[in-house]
């Protein structure tokens, strides 16, 4: 069993949910609950990880959090997003990263056609700034497909182990 899974999903989601929500909204990912994610790992961390593990996480962690500066400087990606891929590297095993990827791009087309469709059809709700903009204004809430990708990376996991 993926205990381990199991803990970081129900430390996770909450804090996820906030961050999309947040997202969604003011296209800001506060820094509290990037701070929050941080401090979950490293204070759970260690106790469902073996100890090479959790260093290597956090060692990815940080080398994703590098590789994201650098993006961000170039102007491609929000340093929002960039810390919130940063801070949740860690709670993937360093063998399935490539797994989280692909999870996350499911979940970012998953995340885009929803966003569209509630904008197309005027669900979204008024003031919201992700849905405010026109053409190129109209910005995308990438924490919606962060959260969505590790959710479905862990969730599988869990099943995995049954």
């Amino acid at each position: 069993m993926a205990y381990w899974a199991i803990i970081f999903l129900v430390l996770t989601l909450p804090i996820g949910i906030v961050i999309t929500w947040n997202d969604l909204k003011y296209l800001k990912i506060p820094n509290i609950f990037i701070l929050f994610l941080l401090a979950e790992f490293v204070i759970v961390g260690p106790m469902v990880l073996p100890f090479d593990e959790y260093i290597r996480s956090l060692i990815y962690g940080f080398i994703a959090l590098l590789a994201g500066i650098l993006i961000h400087a170039t102007g491609l990606i929000p340093a929002g997003d960039l810390k919130y891929t940063a801070v949740l590297i860690p709670f993937v095993d360093t063998g399935d990263l490539l797994s989280f990827l692909l999870y996350t791009s499911l979940s970012a087309l998953t995340a885009v056609f929803t966003h569209v469709l509630f904008g197309r059809f005027g669900l979204a709700p008024d003031g919201w700034e992700s849905w405010n903009g026109r053409g190129w204004k109209r910005r995308f809430p990438f924490g919606f497909a962060l959260t969505g990708g590790l959710m479905i990376y862990l969730l599988v996991q869990i099943i995995r182990s049954v």
